[in-house]
């Protein structure tokens, strides 16, 4: 048996291991509120520091994420195919004959969709046997050219059309393909009919960004985030990033993994827009480019071919990852920060960044393993890498799960500020039961880490306390302040 034989049946043993996602178990339309089941990810198999891999031919269009990190999907040029890239085998592991080259690609957790414009038809496939599993037409006269989805979500999958034509994005269901069962608000969608615009969603699927790049941009940046069954739409017209020395704006604006960050080009940003440093400790990182999943981030390093690693959107730099490129297969940096988002990507569980060259044939891949850099030399390090939970219900109970880095264990925890009955537990998890009598619409929070070593951390945040959607009544009237009744 060849070796490529080996390797494909190495390859289906491990997907044995992980059951088919069951968005067919899913009600009709709810395909996105299915736990996912991501393929294995494991450390790059390549030997070596770096490696050079050709793809079978040049492609088209930005490469497409899927599987959580573990596949890249290329359109390769001039023919009617893709390739899928696996990064832990280090090799194209498919070319897949999809019958036409008009195309816009979408990938999740396990399934691969296609939308073939000229066909006016959008396909299912399963990334775990490359089968195609359902097609289906779309309604005549459905302007639809661009589709979006989560690369480690069971959707949904945002569709929309581009430059010079009309119609509003909406959300099909990943495993009909036909309208989700998700509530987009009544919005005028005519700021987002025939834009050329950048959409980028968060890979638990989650969160859509809607920006626009240029000299003259006439949309801004949008924001539509999805609770369950529920779409929530924020715009901003005049948030258009900066204008560089040519004159041209700059907006890019790419979500967080989770969800809970957007990156932009004036620093990170909760969901709502709001910049990271008004309510926590984080010092804005401009530019950031998150990793493929988990809390850290990186940014070009001006002047060099360097990347610099942060935790979530925050300074101060972790580590530098030097000569990721070369002068000849990448602009300076002031041109490359329009597409360093599509060039760069970083899978802290495969210990791998990589980077696609201009000449849009190959796939560079470097082995980076954060932790043994950041060890080098016996150093000591503690921080936190995980996203605090922002908001609360009253009445409920909130959960933020720590997650952090240190050379030294174990690490311990402790609330120094917070609400009465907030608790952490020595696995790291805050926990409290959020009062339904509550008065305090905001409540900030002091985060104590302390390892062996001696290191210590601490992080700050704000939880914003709500109703329960659909509670009728006046909030509780604070002790310091007079009901409306007394005020009549």
């Amino acid at each position: 048996m060849n070796s490529a034989k080996v390797m494909a049946c190495v390859f289906l043993l491990l997907w044995a291991g992980v059951q088919e996602t069951s968005v067919g178990q899913s009600k009709p339309g709810e395909a996105h509120l299915v736990p996912v089941q991501l393929p294995p990810l494991s450390v790059t198999k390549f030997e070596g520091t770096k490696t050079t891999v050709k793809l079978p031919a040049p492609y088209v269009n930005d490469a497409v994420d899927g599987g959580g990190g573990r596949y890249l999907i290329f359109q390769l040029q001039d023919k009617k195919q893709l390739a899928i890239f696996d990064v832990v085998e280090a090799r194209t592991v498919k070319v897949l004959d999809v019958g036409s080259d008009d195309l816009a690609v979408a990938a999740g957790a396990d399934k691969l969709v296609v939308l073939l414009r000229d066909q006016n038809q959008i396909e299912r496939y399963s990334l775990q046997t490359f089968e195609k599993e359902l097609s289906v037409a779309l309604a005549p006269g459905d302007p639809v050219s661009r589709i979006t989805m989560g690369a480690a979500s069971n959707g949904p999958i945002l569709v929309g059309a581009e430059t010079g034509e009309s119609g509003h994005p909406y959300f099909l269901d990943l495993q009909t393909l036909q309208p989700s069962a998700i509530q987009m608000p009544e919005e005028s969608w005519e700021s987002v009919e025939g834009q050329d615009l950048l959409v980028k969603a968060s890979a638990n699927g989650r969160i859509f960004c809607l920006s626009q790049s240029g000299e003259d941009p006439t949309f801004g940046t949008m924001v539509i985030s999805v609770q369950r069954n529920q779409a929530r739409v924020l715009y901003f017209k005049d948030l258009k990033g900066f204008k560089n020395k040519k004159g041209e704006y700059l907006n890019v604006v790419l979500p967080g993994p989770e969800g809970k960050a957007i990156y932009t080009e004036r620093g990170t940003r909760f969901p709502d827009l709001v910049p990271l440093a008004k309510e926590t400790e984080y010092r804005p990182v401009p530019h950031g480019i998150p990793a493929l999943h988990g809390d850290l981030c990186m940014t070009l390093d001006s002047d060099s071919s360097a990347i610099n690693i942060y935790r979530t959107g925050s300074l101060p730099v972790l580590t530098t990852v030097p000569e990721i490129w070369t002068k000849d297969r990448w602009p300076d940096y002031n041109a490359g920060l329009k597409t360093a988002h599509a060039r760069l990507r970083y899978v802290p569980d495969a210990h791998l960044i990589t980077f696609l060259p201009e000449s849009r044939d190959e796939i560079v891949l470097h082995r980076f393993d954060i932790d043994a850099a950041l060890g080098q030399a016996g150093n000591k390090y503690l921080f936190v890498t995980s996203f605090p939970t922002r908001n609360a219900e009253r009445g409920e109970t909130y959960q933020y799960q720590v997650r952090y880095k240190s050379n030294t264990q174990p690490v311990k925890y402790r609330v120094l500020q917070g609400p009465v009955g907030m608790t952490v537990t020595p696995e790291g998890l805050v926990q409290w039961d959020v009062p339904e009598n509550s008065t305090s619409d905001i409540e900030r929070i002091h985060l104590f880490l302390e390892a062996p070593s001696g290191h210590r951390f601490l992080q700050a945040f704000v939880i914003h306390v709500a109703y329960k959607p659909g509670v009728l009544g006046e909030p509780p009237v604070k002790p310091d302040r007079k009901s409306r009744a007394s005020r009549r």
